[in-house]
């Protein structure tokens, strides 16, 4: 691109409040720098003195690495499945540190005894997170107004179910976006149940 004699180079990505975006949104330039910047600091975090406990290595490690796999990981969720397994493989590494190499374990149980989800659900419970604070606070106003309950036609079994209504979108990536509500309409009754059986618990605790 030329302006006024200055050349201007293009490029193929941009990036947004730390998520790289590529022309056609498949963030795989997104998860390539995740990845690139979570094993760096992987192997920085070997050459952690052996003194430090258990409990201390998996503090520091999910401060280094688990946050920047969790930073704005909502907006992958329905990217393809191959970006998915290149951020699982990245925490399936980190996991095998914290617990000791020495584990026999696969990555499910290995991550299980860290009491760490997988990738995937990390990025639907961020998003049933966000939505569900969205419709039982308000907050944030610009969620909460994109979030409304589904009102049935007629009346049918599902109308006590709490589900979300889906917004019709003609374009592939519009359609990816909208169908987190998909997402949501299954898991916002399931999510409020857990906190309130948690809010329970901590209460008589």
């Amino acid at each position: 691109m030329n302006i006024y004699g200055v050349t201007i180079p293009l490029s193929d990505h941009v990036k947004i409040l730390g998520v790289v975006l590529d022309p056609r949104i498949t963030l795989s330039e997104h998860t390539k720098a995740i990845s690139k910047s979570c094993f760096y600091h992987i192997r920085a975090l070997k050459h952690i003195p052996a003194s430090l406990d258990f409990s201390m290595i998996r503090t520091i490690a999910a401060a280094l690495v688990t946050s920047r796999l969790d930073y704005a990981n909502s907006v992958q969720y329905g990217i393809p499945v191959k970006y998915i397994s290149r951020l699982q493989r990245t925490q399936n590494t980190l996991a095998r540190f914290v617990a000791g190499s020495r584990s026999p374990c696969s990555n499910l149980a290995t991550l299980s005894q860290l009491l760490w989800l997988p990738v995937h659900d990390r990025i639907k419970f961020k998003i049933a997170t966000l939505i569900h604070k969205a419709v039982y606070t308000g907050n944030p106003p610009y969620l909460a107004n994109l979030a409304q309950w589904h009102t049935p036609c007629r009346t049918l079994r599902s109308a006590s179910a709490k589900l979300l209504s889906v917004t019709r979108c003609n374009i592939s990536f519009g359609a990816r976006g909208f169908a987190r509500q998909l997402l949501l309409s299954g898991i916002v009754s399931r999510l409020t149940f857990v906190l309130a059986k948690l809010s329970q618990h901590s209460a008589n605790t």
